[in-house]
């Protein structure tokens, strides 16, 4: 029990003054403590505007995606290039009908597609010396083609 003792009081001695301060607690977030405080602001807008941003990108590569793969079955593929050759015939039928030779030249016409329903609408005014082809498509959407007739 003395050599417990005699280690007590040479540990007092060595253990010099105990040095202390006053306990303070600061907020680390800036929301709470005001430092700084705009920039977090700003960088959690960010953050949030880019998340927005890449779910948008990537619903609309995903919208693409599938309109492309629409686009790209055979049947699709088949249904555009056989409108392309309707479209061809209709158009080869109207020159035929303005520049017909002998008695089949028509000055006027029309001509409604049984696929989409669109107008096709022609005339040849006598004072103009111009061909003048109006497309009605079914949304109503008028495109008009103005073409020389004489060289």
């Amino acid at each position: 029990m003395n050599k417990i003792v005699i280690f007590l009081s040479i540990m007092c001695f060595y253990v010099s003054g105990v040095n202390s301060s006053e306990l303070s607690f600061k907020f680390g977030s800036p929301s709470f403590s005001g430092i700084g405080k705009s920039s977090h602001y700003l960088t959690i807008e960010n953050i949030e505007k880019t998340r927005k941003d890449t779910i948008k990108a990537t619903e609309k590569a995903a919208a693409d995606k599938a309109e492309s793969d629409a686009k790209n079955t055979a049947v699709a593929k088949f249904k555009s290039n056989l409108e392309s050759r309707f479209y061809t015939a209709l158009a080869k039928q109207i020159t035929t009908n303005i520049f017909g030779a002998d008695g089949l030249q028509q000055d006027t016409g029309s001509f409604t597609s049984p696929l989409g329903g669109e107008l096709v609408e022609w005339t040849t005014p006598s004072d103009t010396g111009n061909v003048v082809v109006t497309v009605t498509e079914s949304d109503g959407t008028i495109t008009t083609f103005t073409m020389p007739k004489e060289d």
